[in-house]
């Protein structure tokens, strides 16, 4: 702790000390990450006491000021603190294994497999496409508090939305058409292998980018950056 705590109001003391208390009969953080915390929470009531601003104007009451450290949801990454890559491929990776797994199954129980809508390349490139397309329109299309001048007005997102549908469409037919000689068809196990290859590298590209949503993790991160901005507008 702080050795500016001691020059906090007797009130002041108390709610921090409730604070700390708080927060560490209702967490998991280790102790020194609770010091870490309510070194933080002093520091700005002692720099609003001198104003004349109480604890409970600049925090509510102890328990208030402890639900942002203890909800995971007000301290995690939002979905415009990630850079555009690492949710481009966590989503195309998505696209992949799940279009992996149903070819795999489907040419496992087929009689023929000659099936180029199946094509590896055409796999590939439809996942990368898809996974590309979808991560930009929701991230043109999610409120972002850091820069609200700049959302776009409803026609331009139906705009956005409607482009980004027909170049999906425009990129599946094409790649669709693609010939057997540049699209092989690969045997059934083949796809469930590449399928778990590309789960490994979903895992490895979600730790490194900090990524903890669910399975379409920026679906999940674009539907709580729009609760949030209505909870601010309220």
């Amino acid at each position: 702790m702080v050795e500016e705590k001691h020059q906090l109001t007797k009130k002041n003391e108390d709610f921090i000390f409730r604070f700390k208390k708080i927060v560490a009969q209702n967490s998991h953080l280790s102790a020194e990450k609770i010091e870490e915390i309510t070194d933080e929470v002093t520091a700005e009531l002692l720099a609003a006491q001198g104003t004349g601003t109480t604890a409970v104007q600049l925090f509510g009451t102890p328990t208030q000021a402890a639900q942002k450290y203890l909800d995971p949801t007000l301290t995690a990454k939002k979905l415009h603190d990630y850079k555009f890559a690492p949710l481009a491929l966590d989503t195309s990776l998505v696209i992949f294994m799940l279009f992996s797994g149903v070819f795999g199954l489907s040419l496992f129980f087929a009689k023929q497999q000659a099936n180029q809508g199946a094509g590896i390349i055409s796999l590939l490139l439809i996942a990368a496409l898809g996974g590309s397309i979808y991560t930009g329109i929701i991230l043109k299309l999610t409120p972002n508090p850091k820069a609200p001048e700049n959302a776009p007005s409803n026609s331009r997102r139906w705009l956005y939305l409607i482009a980004a549908v027909v170049a999906w469409l425009i990129g599946f037919l094409i790649l669709g058409l693609l010939p057997p000689v540049i699209n092989p068809t690969l045997p059934p196990v083949a796809y469930i292998i590449l399928a778990a290859a590309a789960y490994g590298l979903f895992r490895w590209n979600r730790q490194k980018a900090g990524l903890k949503a669910g399975f379409f993790a920026i679906s999940q991160l674009s539907q709580q950056a729009r609760l949030d901005s209505a909870k601010t507008k309220k």
